[in-house]
């Protein structure tokens, strides 16, 4: 189908030709005498490749940025702010964004002297907001919490001035975005290799310390920033039509824009390796944890929580790291998954340890991107004081003939505040066990203090609904007393149950009552100090309809992905024993997808 050209069409094709279109590529074998070198050797190679050029006049570059800095509509790429800049609205002052853009040496003058041929080569030089451009002044490019970013109306700038939060230097820095680090990244490097021979003269600043690293030029802290500002923020289709661009003007390139992996062979983890011109770049790896390592996280008593701190940092990695567990019963980490680029400049990853019986425990964790991973092994050790209750054995699984069961989620307290409502569950048509995070026991240790509850509401038929549950005192805490009570309207009010005081003693407690609708449980400490709750188990009649595992009303493929959860889980329910042999397996998923089938009849 053809597309009717409109207005927008053909402005957008008059700004593109307005444009005059300077590209050019590197010649054949632009690189070919650095290939084999490395080290200063290298650079001292690419020094020799790039530096006779073309010196351009300062007032030529208002020109020169119509090619190298213009977007698709013609617009100036203003690296420091959002403002749209024409060619045309250059300027030598202003008082906030959008009032006019200058020449930004990005590599300031006073770090060089204000010599030539560096004061107007393109490689370091950008249209800027004139305003940005004056907060930056000559600081550093570095890292910083919070600081100062301009805004004029709804228009921003791309970077903040502040205190440098980056290890190494504590001076005031300028940091852009993170969409241009590399960008800045890379024109430091090609400064630095371009003058290579000047470097020694140059007055310096706190981003250069030729003195003690040499020709790496930078300080230590800068070197491992602008590294990492490069990995994190890869050559983007601007930057290399830009390097054409002005190659086009100065006959010369920046050879960290056309080969990225040149950084690693002088600042980076390539270093005393020859470079093979091939453009190959350092392999994805996760350089901590070790691995194959193990980490011991030291002793705590039962009940209680010990932690540890994980460093992780990886090199050229694309994609997200996930963590996963090969059990996560009593360990529990800060995070799931981390970005690429967290894991490139350096992230961390917390382990809590929670154990309700004694022992010494271990888990595998496995750090993985997709493309690098490493496994630790974690150890913690759980000790008793002798006088916690034995760990519960009761049929937290028993089956009734007429329930069906479910999971819900279990809620842990421990501040004392007086008597207060801990759980509230609300249930009907459901067989339910508390499934919380501490121990395969389905137990929970509760304190005396209200807190969010976990309910659940649907319809059930006329007759018998209860709750269930294995209780006891915590250690040698005084006698607690537990209420238990229950709601027919939604939670809106509340009819006490039964009242039961606990021992040191496990005991299983039970309370029913005959009802016809919804009905919401709740247990509440009225007296005494911490208890444990082991294998809660909430009833009503379930419905009628054979099949329906998840209890929604109908027999679908969702019930035949519940049943194998069961299956994969050991578990059993009297709803997902669909053929009544007593035990759930693949016949019972069978006889599920012959019920479906049969309805589609």
């Amino acid at each position: 189908m053809k597309r009717p050209i409109t207005k927008t069409v053909i402005s957008l094709v008059i700004a593109v030709l307005a444009v005059p279109c300077l590209r050019a590529e590197a010649p054949v074998n632009y690189y070919q005498s650095a290939v084999g070198c490395s080290d200063e050797a290298l650079m001292t190679a690419l020094k020799s490749i790039i530096y006779s050029h073309t010196t351009l006049s300062y007032s030529s570059l208002w020109n020169a940025f119509t090619t190298t800095d213009t977007d698709d509509d013609g617009y100036i790429i203003d690296m420091y702010s959002d403002y749209r800049y024409l060619p045309s609205q250059h300027g030598a002052s202003a008082s906030g964004i959008g009032q006019g853009y200058n020449r930004e040496h990005s590599f300031p003058k006073s770090w060089f002297g204000g010599n030539t041929p560096m004061y107007t080569d393109l490689f370091h030089l950008y249209p800027t907001d004139i305003s940005v451009n004056s907060q930056r002044s000559n600081y550093p490019f570095g890292e910083c919490e919070g600081g100062t970013r301009i805004t004029t109306g709804s228009y921003t700038a791309k970077g903040r001035l502040g205190a440098s939060t980056y290890s190494g230097y504590s001076g005031t820095v300028f940091e852009p975005d993170d969409e241009y680090k590399g960008d800045f990244a890379r024109s430091y490097f090609y400064m630095v290799t371009c003058y290579k021979d000047q470097l020694p003269s140059w007055p310096g600043s706190s981003q250069l310390d030729y003195a003690t690293n040499g020709y790496k030029a930078f300080s230590t802290w800068s070197i491992n920033m602008l590294i990492e500002w490069h990995r994190l923020d890869p050559v983007s289709d601007k930057e290399v039509k830009r390097n054409d661009a002005v190659y086009a003007l100065q006959k010369n390139r920046n050879p960290f824009i056309d080969h990225p992996e040149l950084a690693e062979y002088i600042w980076g983890n390539m270093q005393g390796q020859a470079w093979d011109g091939s453009g190959s770049t350092v392999d994805p790896e996760i350089t901590a944890p070790t691995d194959g390592s193990t980490i011991n996280m030291g002793t705590t008593t039962v009940g209680n929580d010990i932690s540890v701190t994980i460093p992780i940092k990886g090199q050229g990695l694309t994609k997200a790291l996930t963590v996963s567990m090969t059990d996560n019963e009593y360990f529990y980490v800060s995070s799931s998954t981390f970005t690429a680029s967290a894991v490139n400049s350096g992230t961390a990853l917390t382990v809590t340890f929670t154990a309700d019986d004694a022992g010494t425990f271990s888990n595998v964790i496995t750090i993985a991107s997709g493309e690098a991973s490493a496994t630790v092994t974690v150890t913690a050790t759980a000790t008793s004081s002798g006088d916690d209750p034995d760990t519960p054995t009761p049929d937290g699984n028993a089956t009734i003939e007429t329930w069906e069961g479910c999971e819900t989620g279990g809620y842990w307290t421990d501040e004392v505040q007086g008597a207060a409502w801990l759980w509230d569950f609300s249930n009907a048509g459901l067989f339910a066990q508390s499934n919380d995070k501490w121990n395969d026991e389905l137990g929970c240790r509760f304190g005396k203090t209200a807190t969010s509850s976990i309910t659940m509401l649907e319809d059930v038929t006329t007759g018998t609904a209860g709750i269930s549950f294995y209780a006891a005192t915590y250690g040698n805490d005084a006698a607690a007393t537990l209420q238990v009570a229950y709601s027919t309207d939604g939670g809106n009010s509340w009819t006490i149950l039964g009242t039961t005081t606990l021992t040191t003693t496990w005991t299983q407690y039970t309370f029913a009552l005959d009802l016809s609708g919804n009905v919401r449980f709740k247990l509440q400490q009225t007296a005494g100090a911490r208890l444990n709750v082991d294998d809660i188990a909430i009833y009503a009649p379930k419905g009628s309809i054979t099949g329906d595992v998840n209890a929604d009303g109908e027999v679908t493929i969702a019930d035949v992905n519940a049943i194998i959860d069961i299956i994969l889980s050991g578990g059993y329910t009297t709803a997902a024993d669909v053929n009544g042999d007593g035990e759930v397996t693949i016949a019972d998923v069978n006889a599920v997808i012959d019920i479906i089938l049969s309805a589609e009849e």
